[in-house]
């Protein structure tokens, strides 16, 4: 135990039966999914309330604010003060994928050699694969997702899981993973964009990704 925050050290032994045997399964899964292995499993920190989530986080959090992950590490909300501390409803499916969309980023990250943005494309991976989408409602059409390319908000989880979901349907997972691998190549928003049309063969764009 630090302070209020509970460590684990790995997946494998978390206290909660259900939910570490699901984590471990979810690790096997990622790992198929991104085609890569991470040196180590990663550890999680179960972070008891909103107050220890701002001392880590270095700032005074938004209520929806439940997880996130650095470079190795994994940090939930702890599930007994979930719904008291958030504006987020708990069940233990929801909580599962809650932890596997974080476990996730360590994937992204490690795909793109640290390259996170756009968020858009990172916050949507994560939602996508996650299964997180099955607790979302889709919008009648997309109008938001590209203003957060550089920047983050409760925003970004309405339309980026949908729009990465479009892709893997319409063009199949490799040429998503064909993206993040070569995100180390852009150094501007242009850049990404002419990426994403050499990619996937049209203009990154409202008009075309609704005309999907």
């Amino acid at each position: 135990m630090i302070g209020f925050v509970k460590l684990v050290r790995p997946l494998n032994t978390i206290e909660d039966k259900g939910i570490r045997e699901d984590c471990l399964k979810t690790f096997e899964e990622l790992e198929d999914f991104f085609e890569l292995k991470l040196e180590t499993l990663p550890k999680i920190f179960f972070v008891s309330n909103r107050e220890e989530i701002n001392k880590l986080k270095g700032r005074k959090t938004e209520s929806w604010v439940v997880g996130w992950a650095d470079s190795e590490n994994v940090y939930i909300l702890d599930k007994d003060n979930f719904e008291e501390e958030s504006d987020h409803k708990y069940s233990d499916e929801s909580y599962v994928a809650l932890i596997k969309h974080e476990l996730i980023h360590l994937f992204f990250s490690k795909l793109s050699k640290g390259r996170n943005k756009p968020f858009w494309l990172n916050e949507g991976v994560s939602i996508y694969v996650s299964g997180q989408l099955k607790f979302k409602r889709k919008s009648e059409k997309f109008e938001e997702f590209l203003s957060f390319g550089e920047r983050v908000g409760k925003g970004i989880y309405r339309e980026s899981g949908f729009v990465v979901e479009l892709l893997v349907s319409k063009f199949g997972k490799e040429k998503l993973l064909e993206l993040i691998r070569r995100l180390p190549e852009i150094k501007s928003e242009e850049g990404f964009k002419n990426l994403f049309k050499e990619i996937y063969g049209f203009e990154l764009s409202y008009e075309e990704v609704n005309g999907l």
